[in-house]
């Protein structure tokens, strides 16, 4: 039997690929465009306007192959199935992988309708990868056994999410800028934000139980259930333009999210991988408490909280997650290496910077060198995870 190329030979690999190609292109892009806006760039051609896209490329090209290839790993474990095997995840990975391909060609005018082809293949590949694990999830409850709350959590956020997609993908090929944001909005705090909650409630405890000297696994339910809740508050005020209903949700949230950072907090020493965990963790208390803030008396920071989740949390949580993975499913030591250390560490003053522009009314210079720093810094530990995945497990294991 012929053994399959190392790309294809687990669910992370190809997806994980397309995300670090994704990731380092959307961060080179804008920091072009950025550039070109103080007149010194190269002039990018724009099919779209960028201001339209880069949030919803983030959202919704960047970040789901990093959610999937993490997903097609672990969700089946979860419940306590076989791992997925390539007739599973090959189809999610190329999905993405062609969306990667016709978004460029299209965002530079190369292909007509590209951008809308991305669209359409990346929600095809996040249906295929949906179906597959609701299927799972409803043979677990078929089998009379009790429900993985973690599986139908991370199945909700992602119904969400696609709806979202769909949403944003109409409102880039019409130019309504207004679909665009709702969707934008709608999916940061439905999707992107409870995917990470949830596995940060699944996966922290469990990763310092096994590290950190006598360490409280705290994990219960209802703080995972009550974080939905103030999600789904908060969205609903923001759909009604209900500034109180919003910002209530949103403080809700705050408050919930610090209580599990301080229940998580090692009390002794830790590895850096949960340290890198806990401290991008912290952004998300910060963003939701600055976002009721911004919500009720000063609008005009609003971007300011939605970066600190994006940039500060999401991101801190990229390089995380990935990180860990890339590691031990390389046969690597589960250790945050200089490199890795470089990209957590410029992700922190990027952010920092993000906020500062944000409170100087969007200060172009200050945008530039926060996307600037952002790019440099995080695009060795990218080249260095893309060559992994191409290359075999240095064990000799397969996956």
């Amino acid at each position: 039997m012929v053994a399959r190329a190392p790309l294809f030979a687990a669910p992370h690999r190809l997806l994980f690929l397309t995300g670090a190609f994704q990731l380092a292109a959307v961060l080179a892009w804008w920091s072009a465009t950025l550039l070109d806006l103080q007149g010194i760039g190269l002039n990018l051609p724009q099919a779209v306007p960028a201001i339209l896209l880069h949030a919803p490329i983030l959202l919704f090209l960047v970040l789901p192959p990093f959610f999937f290839g993490f997903l097609l790993t672990t969700f089946p474990r979860w419940l306590g199935f076989p791992d997925s095997t390539g007739p599973v995840y090959l189809p999610v990975g190329t999905a993405f992988a062609g969306a990667a391909i016709a978004l460029w060609l299209g965002l530079f005018d190369i292909a007509p309708h590209g951008i809308s082809v991305a669209f359409i293949l990346g929600g095809a590949g996040w249906i295929w990868a949906l179906a597959w694990m609701l299927r799972l999830a409803i043979l677990e409850l078929s089998a009379g056994r009790p429900a993985t709350w973690h599986a139908w959590s991370i199945l909700a956020a992602l119904t969400f999410g696609l709806g979202c997609m769909t949403l944003a993908g109409i409102g880039l090929a019409t130019l309504d800028p207004l679909s665009v944001h709702i969707a934008n909005l709608v999916a940061l705090d439905l999707c992107v934000v409870p995917v990470f909650v949830t596995v940060c409630h699944r996966m922290v405890p469990f990763f310092a139980g096994n590290v950190v000297d006598a360490y409280a696994r705290w994990r219960p339910f209802w703080v995972l259930w009550a974080f939905w809740a103030s999600a789904v508050l908060a969205t609903l005020g923001f759909a009604l333009a209900f500034p109180a209903l919003a910002a209530g949700g949103k403080i809700a949230g705050a408050g919930l999210l610090a209580l599990m950072l301080w229940k998580w907090w090692p009390r002794s020493r830790a590895p850096g991988l949960l340290w890198v965990l806990l401290i991008g963790f912290a952004w998300a208390p910060a963003a939701f408490a600055l976002a009721a803030w911004t919500g009720m008396f000063e609008p005009a920071l609003g971007r300011a909280a939605i970066h600190l989740v994006t940039i500060g949390f999401v991101l801190s949580l990229v390089i995380a997650m990935v990180t860990r993975v890339t590691q031990g499913h390389s046969g690597q030591q589960l250790v945050m290496l200089p490199i890795a250390w470089l990209a957590f560490a410029t992700v922190q003053a990027s952010t920092a910077l993000r906020l500062l522009a944000a409170a100087r009314d969007e200060h172009l210079a200050l945008l530039t060198s926060s996307t600037l720093i952002l790019t440099t810094g995080v695009l060795p530990w990218i080249v260095r995870a893309m060559w992994i995945y191409l290359r075999p497990r240095i064990d000799g294991k397969t996956g």
